[in-house]
């Protein structure tokens, strides 16, 4: 079964859903999925230099709005194991962190992609650090086992970025305006943000096409 997931490390409901995919996915016991990651820049390419992520929400959404989405999410992080710290994190671009998402996933496999996304997905949520930063990025890859070199040569070169924004533009271009977003084959498509595996194990295991929706916004 392949399955495509559409997600952005700069969502922490993606953040979220990938931890309860994942437990969903090992709880089902297949073993012929194929997992393709595609790039959603919910932002697109901003903002152009980091600032303190409840800033960058306020802007978007207002402040009132703002607090609201933090709260909620920082409230639920802890069932997941996430502790978010997002008043003291930093919006950033990840268009570099969807090159290496890429290159991780094309090169070397699924399972050094999902390390390097949690690492990335961390770096953003708990650890405030600034993941446009090339230091931040390759500090992670080398964490995920993968080869910091080629990496660095990755990110100093233009190599990745043609194909991530066509994959955004064409996600666009096919409906796709909320992350994240999970379809299942030709058959089950989940979207937005899902803490229980039960859903995923029901698509996992369904034979007809259904879609899932969640209340809460999947994009921030």
């Amino acid at each position: 079964m392949r399955i495509d997931i559409w997600s952005d490390v700069s969502c922490p409901w993606c953040y979220i859903t990938k931890r309860t995919f994942d437990l969903a996915l090992s709880a089902s016991g297949r073993t012929d999925t194929e997992v393709v990651l595609h790039p959603f820049l919910i932002d697109r390419e901003q903002p152009a230099e980091p600032m303190p992520m409840l800033t960058w929400l306020a802007g978007k959404y207002g402040e009132e709005r703002a607090a609201v989405m933090n709260r909620e999410v920082t409230a639920v992080g802890p069932r997941h194991g996430i502790a978010f710290r997002n008043e003291t994190g930093f919006a950033a671009n990840t268009l570099d962190a969807h090159r290496l998402l890429r290159w991780a996933g094309h090169g070397h496999g699924r399972p050094f992609q999902s390390r390097l996304e949690e690492l990335i997905f961390g770096a953003y949520f708990t650890e405030n650090a600034d993941i446009s930063d090339h230091g931040v990025l390759l500090d992670r890859v080398e964490r995920a086992g993968l080869p910091r070199a080629h990496a660095a040569r990755l990110l100093a070169s233009g190599e990745g970025v043609a194909e991530v924004r066509a994959e955004d533009r064409a996600a666009r271009a096919r409906g796709i305006t909320t992350v994240p977003r999970i379809a299942f084959g030709d058959g089950p498509v989940v979207e937005g943000p899902q803490e229980d595996p039960a859903v995923f194990l029901r698509s996992l295991t369904a034979g007809t096409a259904t879609t899932a929706s969640h209340t809460r916004e999947g994009n921030q």
